[in-house]
């Protein structure tokens, strides 16, 4: 049995994903566009899409607990750099897989093209071998701090898709089971801070990076949202709004009010309330529920109509429009003189 497993790890540590090691990610990267394709539709293959990007993400979750059993086990044949090698290509998988779905939810706010940087940042490292190799697999404490992050993403972005997980609990799932996969691998942690600082300081700043997360969750796109259509705009015909509205006197404001419209295409199937925050002087005078449903290839199309202002409402003004737990799925501006 040990001599098969090692004739199967010769083969693939030695084989098309270690010959051609691009492959891997250019390949998870054209499945994830794909997968976000389908998903806007409910089609059914999306799911079985992320089902299989997410085949592997147990052993992300027990590495740091079982590697070094497995290799003790198998009496080399399941060496730590082949370890090492399938958990560098289970991480790309995730993190090239779930890059399209961030990049189609993500709004022009500096902080979602921060996050999204990030998660393009982490997945471009993975592909380095000597970069990866001798600063992420062989320092314990970054691997836990690397590993915990693929779990956050995979969590945020992939499993929801996978579980039918409703939009508006994946943040909270994700943080939670990142910081549960930090405390499994705890003991790995304090033993690879025992022979550096780095290793403990890359822990240190994901948590820090979590608690970012779920206190500014505006800078988190909404991964499975996407924007068809947004405007300010005075009038509104059977859900199709008038003219765009970027700047406007306070005396038409104050006698026809203001529209805020969007458009917001999502999966079929999915039922999921959004907020729309009017934001004047850096102070939110108004939040508005409202629902949308997914299946719509334009959209569904929802709005809020304002009519009280204050007495002198000349500045600039904003509408946020937010899921329940504050991302950020557009930003309407307009200014009144």
């Amino acid at each position: 049995m040990k001599a098969l497993i090692a004739r199967v790890a010769r083969w693939f540590t030695q084989g098309t994903f270690h010959r051609w090691p691009w492959l891997l990610p250019l390949l998870s990267f054209a499945v994830g566009w794909l997968g976000f394709a389908l998903v806007q539709r409910g089609e059914t293959m999306a799911r079985s899409i992320a089902v299989m990007a997410l085949i592997g993400w147990p052993w992300l979750l027990a590495e740091s607990l079982l590697g070094s059993l497995l290799a003790r086990w198998s009496r080399g044949a399941l060496s730590p750099s082949l370890l090492s090698f399938v958990t560098q290509g289970l991480q790309q998988e995730i993190l090239f897989f779930a890059l399209p779905f961030l990049i189609g939810a993500t709004q022009r706010d500096a902080g979602q093209f921060a996050f999204t940087a990030v998660v393009a940042l982490g997945a471009f490292v993975s592909t380095i071998d000597p970069l990866y190799h001798s600063r992420i697999a062989t320092q314990p404490a970054v691997s836990v701090a690397f590993h915990a992050f693929c779990t956050f993403i995979a969590s945020l972005v992939v499993l929801p898709m996978a579980a039918s997980l409703p939009l508006e609990q994946a943040l909270p799932a994700a943080i939670a089971v990142s910081g549960v996969s930090l405390l499994l691998s705890l003991p790995r942690t304090i033993r690879g801070m025992r022979h550096g600082r780095s290793g403990g300081a890359a822990v240190v700043m994901l948590l820090g990076a979590l608690f970012v997360v779920w206190r500014f969750p505006g800078n988190v796109p909404p991964a499975g949202l996407s924007l068809k259509h947004s405007r300010i705009t005075q009038t509104l015909d059977e859900l199709q709004p008038g003219a765009a509205i970027r700047r406007i006197d306070s005396q038409s404001l104050l006698t026809q009010g203001m529209v805020a419209f969007v458009a917001i295409r999502a999966p079929a199937g999915l039922s999921q309330s959004v907020n729309f925050e009017w934001w004047f002087r850096g102070e939110r005078l108004d939040r508005v529920p409202a629902e949308i449903r997914g299946g719509n290839d334009n959209g569904w199309r929802t709005f809020t109509r304002k009519q009280n202002f204050p007495a002198d409402p000349r500045g600039r003004w904003r509408v946020d429009v937010l899921t329940p737990q504050g991302q950020l799925i557009c930003r309407l501006p307009f200014v009144v003189d």
